[in-house]
């Protein structure tokens, strides 16, 4: 179990909820409009995902947690609410620093419960009502799990095929600058520090080994775009914004950036880390052959690429083929160094 800070660590799991956690309003059945609601905050699984999921239990009070594994056999761990008292009265109060789509969400979440207390008490409720319930609930966790019933034949069920919606549901703006720790939770769910390899063919067998900082992986939105901003901002850094192929918006920072901000702002906050921390180590590992100029020699080469492979990562080519590379470069300038040399001697003779 943590022994930390609450309020600490209420900022911190606000912003981990903020990259990984959802909610959902589920009917019970098909032909029912009774609904259930879920609260849910995943993590693949660690000893430290399962220290602060069981700190987050001991301070609600509520809630249990769920051990599951991916397609690939991976173990996924996920703390889940889904006693509706529990979820209104102590989980949501506590999740109150969210931004974007997520505050939206849980405002969703706080007027489908009034509504279903308030109007599905009647046998037969107005047509135009049901219409508008069952919009909403299927606007919540838009991203999330997909239902078992569309949208369009839960209409069709209650005859509302013929009504429109318009869904002018507003929340307002979260425009506060976010804590250290929420930003710190949010990377945890939804950053990486890295290095990548860039090895253009012109300058084969040369290439070159770049540092990058990839924060916070939202949907390219305008709250989200929106979010980045302020998480920018309260680290003084110019808003680097990068959308993916995938369609993802994200902060994206390279070079002496991460060295001189992005590494000191993370080593304030390393007891933080937890699942993050071994990548932050090998990081600053690395970040110090850089400082050193190690990175322009042969040895300072061969030991950062067995650094960046000594973890599990995502690289395409193995190992070899860098150092192979390395060695390729090295004894190219060498014979380019002894070609000069015995050219002089030639000349002075």
């Amino acid at each position: 179990m943590l022994y930390i800070n609450n309020e600490d660590f209420h900022q911190f799991i606000n912003g981990l909820y903020q990259a990984e956690g959802t909610v959902g309003v589920y009917f019970a059945k098909k032909e029912s409009l009774r609904v259930n609601f879920l609260f849910s905050l995943g993590q693949n699984y660690s000893p430290e995902a399962l220290n602060v999921f069981l700190n987050l239990q001991k301070i609600l009070k509520v809630g249990s947690l769920k051990l599951e594994f991916n397609l690939q056999g991976k173990p996924h761990i996920r703390y889940n609410v889904s006693n509706t008292k529990d979820i209104f009265d102590k989980v949501l109060p506590y999740f109150s620093l969210l931004y974007g789509q997520k505050k939206t969400d849980l405002a969703r979440l706080k007027k489908i419960y009034k509504l279903s207390l308030n109007n599905l008490k009647y046998i037969k409720p107005n047509s135009v009502f049901v219409c508008e319930f069952i919009h909403l609930v299927y606007s919540t966790n838009p991203e999330g799990q997909r239902r078992k019933v569309s949208l369009t034949e839960k209409l069709n069920i209650f005859n509302c095929f013929t009504n429109k919606y318009i869904d002018n549901f507003t929340e307002e703006e979260n425009n506060t600058l976010p804590s250290k720790l929420f930003i710190i939770g949010l990377f945890l769910g939804d950053g990486s520090l890295g290095f990548v390899f860039n090895s253009p063919p012109s300058r084969l067998p040369k290439f070159y080994i770049k540092i990058v900082f990839n924060f916070a992986a939202q949907s390219n939105n305008k709250d989200n775009i929106n979010l980045l901003k302020l998480v920018a901002e309260r680290m003084d850094l110019k808003p680097h914004i990068s959308v993916r192929q995938s369609g993802m918006a994200g902060l994206e920072y390279t070079g002496e950036t991460v060295f001189n901000v992005i590494m000191p702002f993370l080593a304030e906050h390393q007891s933080w880390l937890f699942w993050k921390n071994d990548q932050f180590i090998n990081a600053q590992k690395i970040a110090r052959i850089f400082k050193d100029k190690g990175h322009l020699t042969k040895n300072g080469l061969l030991l950062i690429v067995n650094l960046l492979y000594s973890k599990p990562n995502k690289y395409l080519k193995p190992k070899e083929h860098w150092i192979n590379l390395i060695n390729e470069s090295y004894n190219i300038k060498y014979d380019c160094i002894q070609s000069r040399k015995n050219h002089h001697d030639k000349n002075k003779k």
